[in-house]
């Protein structure tokens, strides 16, 4: 019980991240056009909680994530953008590091609005 209890708490950070940063890269890639700029906002955030590299990973539009975040989005007008983020969450931390973990996986698909679109 005790382990469950623990284990919440990374679960339900790294849950909450895994949602926001899907969310705001989406959000920042149909604003620049580019998945690079949503890239950009899921590494600054992951950072921001103090996760390494290996531990986030993106998808766009249909590409399924990769630990050097990939995939290509089509921008044209009336368009989707869609971000998969997974976040590492560790089963079980001690002092001398994790034992075990699982990915949390949360997307999140915006529109590319009419007139702001190129294409």
């Amino acid at each position: 019980m005790a382990v469950l209890v623990l284990g919440f708490g990374p679960w339900s950070e790294r849950t909450v991240l895994a949602t926001s940063a899907a969310a705001e890269a989406s959000r920042a890639a149909v604003i620049a056009l580019s998945v690079e700029a949503g890239s950009t906002v899921v590494a600054e955030m992951a950072e921001n909680f103090g996760l390494s590299d290996d531990e986030v990973r993106i998808g766009w539009c249909g590409t399924p994530p990769a630990a050097s975040g990939g995939g290509e989005c089509s921008f044209g007008r009336g368009g989707f953008v869609e971000a998969v983020v997974e976040v590492w969450v560790p089963l079980i931390n001690t002092p001398w590091g994790s034992i075990g973990g699982v990915w949390v996986s949360r997307s999140h698909v915006e529109n590319i609005d009419v007139y702001r679109s190129l294409g």
